[in-house]
Parts: C-alpha cells; structure tokens; sequence
C-alpha cells in the first residue's frame, strides 16, 4: 500500500459510523484532509440516504466556527439543499427562533438573574458604583416584558429594542436543547446527522446538552465530530473533548501531513510531544523543507528587521518570492499590530472595542457603505468609467430620484454632478476623511445611508451621545486611506492575518511574528512559552490543576502557526531575553542550533564563523 494512502480507511471507517447510527470523534491533525474527509461524508450521506431524507423533508445539519468554513463547505458539496451548513450562532437560532414565549421566558430569567447578581456586588463594592448598571439591566428588562417577538442577526449588529445578543442565543440555545424534551424531539426529527467541523473549538455548552442528549435518541440520532485538540485556541471550545466523548464513540485517527514539508511537520511533532505525544508522517513525496527561528530585541526597527529576515530567508531558501509580501503569509498576534504595519490605526483604535464582530469582519455598516456603495462610484469616475459608474448609481440610488425628470439621462446627469462634488474632496493631492464624505452625501440625499450617521454627524451633547456614537464619530475622522488599507486587510488582499484567523488555510511561505510587547494581550504569551518571562502564581496553579493556562494556550497557537506553512517556514520572536529565548528553542529540541539566529541592537543577523 503507497504510503501516501496510509489514511484512507479513515473515510470508510466514518461512513460505517453513518451507515450503522454510531456517533464518532474522528482525529484530524494539521494537513489531514479534514475539510475533504468532511467532503466525502457528506457525498456518502447524499449517495445513500439523501433521496429518504428529503422525502421525509430532514437536512442534515454541519455546524462550522466560522461564515468563511461554512462557505468552503458549501461549496465543495454544491451547495447541495440537503445539507444545513452553517456558524453555531445560526444554527441554534434558526432552532429556537419559533419558540418565542420559551425565548421570552428565559430572558427575564436571565435579566432577573443578572440584576440580582449585581445588586450583590454592589453590596460588596467599595469604589465601583454598579447603579447605572442596575438601572440598565432594569430598563431591559421591563421591555423585555413587552416584547412579543424577539430577532437576531448571526452575522451583525443587534441593536434594536427587541435584539438578542450572541451571548444570549447561546446560552438560551444551548438550554433548550439539554433540557427541553420538546426542542430535542425537532432537533432530531430535523436533522437526524450532525456534524461539527472544528469541535474543538465548538461552543462548550453547545457540545455539553448534545453530550445530555446523544444516548436518549442513539437509535436515530448521529453525532460526528472532526477536529484536533491541538488546534484548539478559543477560549470557548470544551477543555478535555476527547475524554469528555463517551468510549463507546469510534474514533477514528488520521497520521498523514498532506500540506508541509518534512522538517515543518518534525517541528509541528515536537511542539505537540509534550501535550499529547501524537505525531504526524510527512508524504514522500515532499521535500525536507525550512524552518528557522529568529530571535530580535525589542526596541528595534521592526520593519528594517523584518526586511533583512526575509532576504535571509531567501537566500536560504533560494526563493525570491519572499521578499514579496504577496507571496508570503505574515502572521501576527492581535489585529492591532496589523492595523499599525499597514496603516488603519485610528480606525482600529476607535471602532476595535466597541464594535468587535462587526469591525473585524469588515460587516461595520458605516464603513461597509463607504467601500461597497461610495469607493465604486469614486473610482469609475478617477477612471472615466461611465458605464461602471451608471451601474453602480442604479444599483443604490433612492427610487425617488427617479420621479420628476423628462429622462432617465437628465436624472443620471445631475447625480453624477453631485457625485463630482464628492470626488473635489480628493483635488490637488489632499484626502478627506471617512466623516468628510458622509458630511457631503448626507444633504444629496442620494442614497438611503446607515442610519446612525445622522447622530454621527450631529454636533455631540455631553451625557446623552451613545458609546458607539462617539466611537463612529472618531473612527470616522480617520483618513480615507485608512479605509482602504483595513479593508483589504478584513477582505484577505494583504500579507497579514492573525495567528488565531488563518486556522485551515495554508501558505508556501509563512512568517510567524511573536512580539507579546505589541500584542498586549494576556491570553497568549510566547515570552513566558520561551521561558523569557516568569510565570505567575496563577499560571503555576493552572498547571498543577490541571487546567489551561497562557503556556498551554500559547503551545497550541504556537502550533497552529507552525503548521500552516507548506515549504518554509520563519518564526521572528521579540523579546526582552535573547539568550532565554534561544536556550529554551534548543534545549526544547524544536529547533537545531544552526536553525536559531540572532538579530543584534543593530539589526544585524549574527551568525557563527
């Protein structure tokens, strides 16, 4: 047998479990084939039961952690309407969302909860006044009382008095279905095989009521779940899955690397050797591939640095596509440190915390509308581009431009009059900001704009301006070109991604950055994994417990980042202690000492004559 196919009796061994109503956990390492062996589950489940279950008007329900995997899902099996493939957030809406006196019911339980919960820390505090939070939570809920439908957005904003909020749906979406007989009754009948892509990452408390509830309908009922423990690296996914699946699940493991070169996939093995000794085989038909580490001081010229790295890593590779930022994957701790290497700092600085989802995947309808509906119209002009330009105004403009005039030409003409207005902003080498903009469209009238702009635009009033309303009136102040720079970033179209967002994608050539001192984070610390930085008390008792803890957490992205390169791979660690840095590499034995360089105050690349 090729070695190559060593996993091939991975996808029979599912397809049994399907055949049979066994629930299965199956293993999928780094460069696996996840996503295919998914893929071939699904083709099975269509060949041999799709035609009964359509008939009995069932789906069979894919529940991936992210709209991008659900979409590649999707995709690969033809967007065939058998298969519900969806984020967890819509799948448990989409369940309970008929149940709306039981939605009702356990929002004021949770209101109650929650101002009761308060009124003690109040009790207890000394400094902190908890009353406007009180008064807040009390508002809620005495409208709560008086909503008869509630609504949700999975993939936006829910701001409206009768919006739920992610957390919510969970937590109400979740007890539902562990403790509702009624709601695990429609979830079976529904759909009678689930599959959860990525459970290691799946909502612990989703994962905790099907666990309730997986032996009471074994007869018809089918739980699959693929995934690596390893790449585990949201706090929210369920710490210890494996032990916690019952024994009687089949298991089925996967060894083959399909994606990375052999000396990627013999590091990705001796990061993973101390957490559960599982280890990969490299294809053989791969090449050794390259792999090293770069240990710099903080307080240097980070992009200088960051240039001579990946001409050394051209040379060594013999690859000039390198030093070509389109041809490498650079991967970074936090969006922050994206937003100040490409340009989008104040937008980020303004709109990052107050707007998490919506601005981190590019569904902020402020800025939405300016990319989508206004940066069209201003480029086919630049471009004298008619035809684009009459598209794009048909497309957006308010029906009642369409009334009152001799002739569509005349109407179009006096658009895009008022269009050019716009477009002076950017005369004689000047640049507005995203707020300049919406201050000239507002009075055109032109289209119909996101609807918080009016308060944006309104002169501000001490006490009574939201958050979120002064936050937009800052990000918006931002230049234009900030715009642009983030949304190329949000749309994938630069080299940066984060270390938590490239999760299943793969690069030729991927450059790890490790600088906690950017970061600013807590969760994640590289300095303590490289032994620079000491661990506090709470780290130590974490491990002694038993439970995660930021060495854990940070081996695992530490991993993840590792494993997504396919030829070579540089990891560039900024740190306050070189030689910590680079005995703690060694010693580890996940790098040899030829592989581990030094950057002196300089910026020198030292090596050993």
């Amino acid at each position: 047998m090729n070695d190559n196919n060593v996993d091939n009796w991975v996808d029979t061994a599912i397809e049994k479990s399907v055949t049979d109503k066994k629930h299965f956990f199956m293993f999928a390492g780094a460069g696996s084939g996840k996503t295919r062996s998914l893929k071939n589950t699904l083709d099975f489940i269509a060949e041999k039961q799709g035609r009964d279950l359509s008939v009995q008007s069932k789906s069979v329900a894919v529940i991936s952690y992210t709209n991008a995997a659900c979409d590649e899902i999707m995709r690969r099996v033809g967007y065939n309407p058998l298969f519900a493939v969806s984020t967890i957030h819509s799948f448990l809406w989409e369940l309970i969302k008929p149940f709306q006196k039981d939605i009702k019911k356990w929002v004021i339980s949770y209101l109650t909860a929650k101002i009761t919960e308060l009124e003690i820390k109040a009790s207890k505090a000394r400094t902190k006044n908890y009353a406007p939070d009180i008064e807040k939570a009390k508002m809620k809920l005495e409208r709560a009382k008086t909503i008869s439908k509630f609504s949700y957005q999975p993939n936006g904003e829910n701001n409206g008095r009768n919006s739920l909020d992610h957390s919510q749906v969970i937590g109400m979406g979740t007890d539902f279905i562990g403790e509702s007989a009624t709601l695990q009754k429609v979830l079976v009948s529904k759909f009678p095989i689930l599959l959860i892509d990525e459970s290691q990452d799946t909502k612990k408390e989703l994962v905790d009521a099907l666990l309730k509830i997986e032996t009471l309908y074994a007869d018809n009922f089918v739980i699959g779940m693929f995934g690596d423990m390893m790449q585990r690296i949201y706090a929210d996914g369920k710490d210890g899955l494996e032990n916690a699946v019952p024994k009687t699940w089949e298991r089925p493991d996967k060894v083959m690397n399909h994606r990375s070169n052999k000396r990627i996939i013999q590091l990705a093995n001796a990061i993973r050797e101390s957490i559960d000794g599982r280890s990969q085989q490299a294809r053989s038909d791969k090449s050794e591939g390259f792999v090293r580490l770069y240990i710099v001081p903080n307080g240097v010229n980070k992009d200088e640095v960051e240039s001579k790295i990946y001409a050394d890593m051209a040379k060594l590779c013999a690859d000039e596509n390198w030093i070509e930022p389109s041809e490498r994957k650079t991967l970074v701790l936090e969006h922050s440190m994206a937003a100040s290497r490409i340009g989008f700092e104040g937008l980020y600085s303004a709109l990052a915390k107050e707007f998490s989802q919506t601005f981190r995947e590019g569904e902020l309808a402020e800025l939405k509308f300016l990319m989508t509906v206004v940066d069209p119209l201003i480029v086919a002009m630049r471009n004298h581009d008619a035809f684009v330009m009459m598209k794009h105004i048909r497309k957006k403009l308010k029906p009642e431009w369409y009334v009152g005039y001799k002739s569509q030409v005349q109407m179009l003409k006096n658009v895009k009059t008022k269009l050019e207005e716009i477009a002076l902003l950017w005369e004689n080498g000047s640049e507005p900001s995203c707020i300049d903009i919406y201050r000239k469209l507002t009075p055109m009238k032109l289209f119909d704009l996101p609807e918080r702009i009016e308060s944006v635009l309104a002169e501000p009033v001490d006490g009574e301006d939201s958050t979120r309303i002064e936050a937009l009136r800052v990000g918006l102040s931002a230049p234009y070109s900030e715009l642009l720079a983030y949304w190329s970033y949000v749309n994938d179209n630069t080299q940066f991604a984060t270390h938590q967002g490239i999760k299943g994608l793969e690069f030729d050539r991927v450059s790890v950055i490790m600088d906690d001192e950017s970061a600013g984070g807590f969760l994640f610390s590289y300095e303590k994994l490289f032994g620079a930085k000491s661990l506090t008390d709470t780290d130590k008792k974490n491990i002694i417990d038993g439970k995660d803890s930021a060495i854990s957490r940070t081996l695992r992205l530490f991993y993840v980042t590792c494993t997504r390169a396919r030829e070579s791979l540089a990891l560039i660690a900024y740190t306050d202690n070189v030689v910590a840095v680079k005995n703690t590499a060694i010693e580890n034995k996940w790098f040899e000492p030829q592989e581990v360089l030094v950057v002196d105050e300089n910026g020198k690349i030292l090596r050993d004559e």
